[in-house]
């Protein structure tokens, strides 16, 4: 019985790692308008959101409706709170890599309003950046 429950155990660990294994993300650049998911499903749907009390959290909603939301870490904050309100509701273009599993992305770097921002502008010594803007541009 013992046996049976740890090769069971290492099975299911196993399929795990599998599953895992394929959701790498992928580099990406997407556009569509910073909105805050709270607010839109509030109104749409009835959800019952407290963006005033918690603050509004910023998302990339697609022209197909779906939400893609930011990692959150220092290259994604000037997105998650719309740099400080003045962009919500506007356009924006955002590369990084994106985990389609979880609908997310690991934002690289923006552009909104004929503006790239990222983090590789003011950090370029500090990590891999430029190797990685490359790559994903496709530039050698």
């Amino acid at each position: 019985m013992r046996k049976g429950l740890v090769l069971s155990l290492a099975i299911v660990l196993m399929f795990g790692l599998f599953v895992f294994a394929g959701n790498k993300g992928e580099q990406k650049t997407l556009s569509g308008t910073l909105s805050c998911m709270g607010c839109d499903l509030k109104k749409a749907a009835g959800a019952h959101s407290q963006c005033k009390i918690y603050g509004h959290r910023h998302t990339l909603k697609l022209a197909d409706g779906n939400y893609v939301s930011f990692m959150e870490n220092d290259h994604s904050e000037m997105l998650l709170n719309a740099g400080g309100g003045k962009w919500h509701g506007q356009e924006v273009e955002v590369s990084g890599t994106y985990f389609a599993h979880a609908n997310i992305i690991d934002v690289e770097d923006f552009q909104i309003k004929d503006k790239s921002y990222g983090w590789c502008a003011g950090h370029k010594d500090m990590d891999q950046c430029h190797t990685n803007m490359k790559k994903m541009h496709g530039n050698k």
